[in-house]
């Protein structure tokens, strides 16, 4: 089955010149070797492939009340709302002329999926680490029927921008059409939420901040978070941006329309221009940046040949100092990920009484209808003792997102600014050498997701005693046997409690250590294009100056 098509088709011309400029770009930078550029080349191609639908993406921390907002404005509880992450999975909610969905797994493979099913996939608790490897989830609903032209995006909520399963939230930024920033009202808006403005501002004009779970707090306190919010807003980020307060709560319907009608006339009522506007945004960064590069190769090309030969000459100092940085980082590193290891046992150990006392009670209760002998009792405890400690281990690795924040953003600050003072650098001796301003390509690193808990039971006797059930009256004995499993709960949950922890710490080891590859690469990719736009720009000159021209001709258009 095929999901049925989006109600707008593609707006008018203004998207086809910057489909046209798209193409053009990438025939430059592939003409040039410009591999920097790569990233946001194939996240502007997939945008332009959106046939004038908007993707309106809900961005936030961690139970900030993303899909409990979007099921609001839907007005039907499609989306799965937990304890635990509710979204583990990029979820794309749009019209259509029946309530459907469809699965697109890693593999390439699309699957239909009721509905009703949605929580299998697209939950933490259904789908925890997305060990099912689902790329994406698209809903098709009726009753998006007013939204016509735009698609809401429910991402995974951000324990950190660095975290867990919210590697899917920061790699699709990207491709983000316009953006609401949900902030819970209960969760001070902090430095996490600016990197993240910060962030999706880059991408897109249009983004709005949501004031969740209005309910919580007074009309004076609202009041007084919603002036905060906005004077830190605009301090930091250099421009005013709307900010809206919500709430589910039944007695908010007049805060929840006001929202509804500002995403009805601003957004979908708007989203050919909105198309338009944020592709072209989009375009006009990326086309600015291939400039950059030509200009560089351009003015070596006019250059004496010392300067040129004085340029080559820095590069390959930067290439051999490479070696020196990746030393530098390794200390760092090295450091960080022995304080996350040690971290990660104080952090999940300190659940250990919480998750004793939650199997004892819950063994206690169960225990109570087991009936048989020895043997068929161990075989009942151990089948209870694994579910019960995956759903108790489940629930714990929720909180391995407080640990990853601190030690994933620390790493990430400190690469990129290792990354920075390299531009810097290589921005220096660029402008001694040709007299011109060089800025690069923006470095944005990627990370990978930490696997589920790995739950383990060990032997619940030493030997073979159950072989014996025959000889064991359990209505005399039952009682001795059902303390013996109760004394197991406190090793159990010790021992898989330090396996949680050298999982989240290993997470934490391999997301640092493929920040540290992606550096590293990032700066090695920048030099090569550099060293290759300054050695060949002299033998093709006439190249240089028709390329710039293509591109000068699509700035005016545009």
């Amino acid at each position: 089955m095929t999901l049925s098509k989006p109600s707008h088709p593609a707006g008018d011309g203004l998207p086809a010149v910057s489909r046209r400029t798209l193409g053009d770009v990438t025939d430059i930078c592939d003409a040039f070797q410009i591999r920097t550029l790569q990233p946001q080349l194939r996240a502007c191609a997939e945008i332009a492939q959106n046939q004038g639908i908007v993707d309106i993406a809900v961005l936030g921390q961690f139970k900030a009340g993303k899909s409990s907002f979007l099921n609001s404005l839907i007005g039907a509880e499609v989306l799965p709302v937990d304890v635990l992450p509710a979204t583990a999975v990029v979820t794309r909610l749009g019209y259509g002329e029946m309530n459907e969905a469809q699965l697109h797994l890693t593999s390439g493979e699309v699957r239909d999926c009721p509905i009703r099913d949605l929580p299998a996939y697209v939950t933490e608790r259904g789908n925890p680490g997305n060990v099912k490897q689902v790329e994406s989830v698209e809903v098709r609903l009726t009753a998006l029927a007013p939204f016509g032209g735009v698609r809401f995006v429910d991402t995974p909520g951000l324990g950190s921008v660095f975290a867990h399963n919210t590697q899917a939230s920061m790699d699709w930024l990207p491709k983000v059409g316009g953006a609401l920033v949900a902030i819970g009202v209960n969760q001070p808006f902090g430095e996490q939420d600016l990197k993240l403005l910060l962030e999706v501002s880059k991408h897109t004009p249009e983004v709005v901040i949501l004031l969740t779970k209005a309910d919580l707090v007074s009309q004076g306190q609202l009041a007084s978070i919603l002036e905060f919010t906005q004077h830190h807003v605009a301090q930091h980020a250099g421009r005013q941006l709307l900010v809206l307060p919500y709430s589910t709560h039944p007695d908010f319907e007049a805060m929840r329309q006001t929202v509804r009608n500002h995403v009805l006339r601003e957004m979908a009522g708007r989203h050919q221009e909105l198309f338009a506007n944020i592709l072209e945004h989009k375009v006009l960064a990326i086309t600015g940046s291939c400039r950059d590069y030509l200009l560089l190769a351009q003015r070596a090309a006019q250059a004496a040949v010392e300067a040129r030969s004085d340029l080559l000459e820095m590069l390959k100092q930067e290439q051999a100092s490479l070696q020196s940085v990746k030393g530098e980082i390794g200390v760092f590193t090295r450091d960080l990920k022995t304080r996350a290891r040690s971290g990660a046992s104080d952090h999940f150990q300190a659940f250990r009484g919480e998750v004793q006392r939650h199997l004892k009670d819950s063994l206690r209760r169960d225990m109570a209808g087991w009936k048989g002998n020895l043997a068929k009792r161990r075989t009942r405890f151990e089948q209870w003792l694994e579910q019960s400690l995956h759903e108790e281990m489940s629930t714990v690795s929720a909180h391995g997102q407080e640990f990853l924040a601190s030690h994933l953003m620390e790493a990430e600050a400190s690469l990129q600014r290792k990354v920075r003072g390299f531009q810097d650098r290589l921005a220096r001796s660029i402008e001694r050498a040709l007299g011109l301003t060089f800025e690069g390509a923006r470095f944005h690193a990627e990370l990978s997701n930490p696997r589920q808990p790995d739950v383990r039971v060990g032997k619940v006797f030493d030997s073979q005693v159950d072989l014996l059930w025959f000889l064991i009256p359990m209505g005399i004995l039952g009682p001795l046997f059902d303390r013996h499993f109760l004394k197991l709960i406190p090793w159990e949950a010790e021992k898989n409690l330090s396996r949680l922890a050298n999982q989240w710490a290993d997470a934490a080891n391999a997301c640092i250590e493929g920040l540290v590859s992606q550096a590293l690469d990032f700066m090695r990719q920048e030099l090569i294009t550099l060293e290759s736009m300054t050695t060949m720009a002299e033998d093709r000159r006439d190249e240089i100056e028709r390329a710039l021209n293509i591109l000068a001709q699509a700035l005016d258009e545009a």
